[in-house]
């Protein structure tokens, strides 16, 4: 019995520790990142309604070339997809109705996730994440798919850069109509 709380309590004490800390290659200084550190890089605040703040993220998104999957707006959700890439030796085919890939090819796309919340007050806030996907056919007509966080806060200034904008335009549009 003293054994299993032993290592139940430093199973415990890796998950409380290790749970926070997230090792990121690309983070500055290769230093590891704790969650509210993503959180933040992910999160901005904007004064402006619900409606225009969730327009602006599909919009951005469609600006940026992504195809929206998934819309709700009343949980303030929205999921899209990029394009797939492919590298120089992946060849896609049809034959009878089944898509086939050439070996050692690879293809990769990204994943964007954001979610919009009211705040009151005229006031949103946006959270949104972003995983690249990649799915790579050996031989033998098997694929291993893999993806990864995207961590690069230079990004996700841009991105939020461009959500701005999108308010921006769209609350001067609005303003012009009254």
């Amino acid at each position: 019995m003293l054994r299993i709380f032993f290592v139940s309590s430093l199973f415990m004490s890796a998950c409380i520790c290790g749970g926070c800390l997230l090792l990121d290659d690309s983070s500055e200084g290769g230093t590891p990142r704790t969650s509210i550190d993503i959180q933040t890089m992910q999160t901005r605040e904007f004064y402006c309604s619900y409606k225009i703040a969730f327009a602006a993220v599909i919009d951005v998104f469609q600006d940026l070339g992504f195809i929206i999957q998934t819309s709700d707006s009343a949980m303030g959700l929205v999921i899209a997809k990029s394009s797939i890439t492919s590298n120089e030796s992946h060849r896609l085919r049809f034959q009878d109705s089944l898509l086939l890939s050439a070996p050692n090819s690879e293809s990769t796309w990204d994943t964007g996730t954001a979610h919009v919340e009211e705040l009151g007050n005229n006031r949103v806030s946006i959270r949104v994440s972003f995983v690249t996907n990649k799915k790579t056919f050996n031989e033998f007509g098997g694929a291993n798919e893999s993806s990864y966080a995207l961590m690069d806060s230079k990004f996700y200034i841009r991105f939020f850069e461009k959500i701005d904008k999108s308010i921006f335009v769209r609350q001067s549009i609005k303003a012009g109509e009254q």
